[in-house]
């Protein structure tokens, strides 16, 4: 007798209206949960965009000296581009070898120039930012040890940099994140900002 207890199934009468009230239920439910790993997802990506962008400010910066010099010496005449310099980094995107970034930018004389030209400008915006921020000295400070670093026609080492700034080599990196991050947001624009 347990045995056939087991075995019969209970009949369950539902209205028309109850079993909308369980589809829509069920349909709200499966939509949030989509909605929630939409966002989530979209999160995602950001922060990667975002992680690739700081990547590709300090691909920039590393190999600033080389692309100014390979678009000041270029054989190849520069020509008239449509391609901005926005442009160019969103096509460094997508790329991950670094090697593979530095080739695409140096393809043209041109594409090289409006580069060098793009990061020198931003660097000049990030300058006087540094210049009127409220933190001037401690701003100005991260300018200079990043220029120092970077720009400079006789780059410094980091030791170097915290000896002319009286400083710890720690607090030169510190500054070079700090700076690095602001300068990506320029040169990349509103995308170029890691807002969580």
């Amino acid at each position: 007798m347990d045995t056939q207890k087991k075995d019969e199934k209970a009949l369950v009468v539902l209205t028309q209206g109850q079993l909308k009230d369980i589809y829509e239920k069920a349909a709200a439910i499966g939509a949030n949960e989509a909605l929630k790993t939409f966002r989530q997802e979209q999160e995602k990506e950001y922060s990667r965009r975002a992680d690739r962008r700081l990547r590709n400010t300090k691909l920039l910066l590393r190999n600033y000296r080389m692309l100014k010099e390979h678009a000041e010496n270029s054989v190849f005449g520069r020509t008239q581009m449509e391609e901005s310099a926005l442009d160019i980094l969103e096509s460094m995107m997508s790329m991950y070898d670094n090697e593979v970034i530095i080739e695409s930018i140096k393809r043209s004389a041109t594409r090289t120039a409006v580069i060098v030209s793009h990061i020198e400008t931003m660097f000049g915006l990030y300058a006087a930012y540094c210049d009127k921020s409220p933190n001037r000295d401690i701003e100005m400070r991260r300018y200079e040890v990043l220029w120092d670093m970077y720009m400079a026609e006789d780059t410094l080492s980091a030791k170097e940099a915290a000896e002319k700034q009286h400083v710890s080599k720690d607090t030169v990196y510190t500054d070079i994140r700090m700076a690095t991050e602001k300068l990506t947001a320029l040169i990349f624009g509103v995308d170029g900002l890691n807002v969580q």
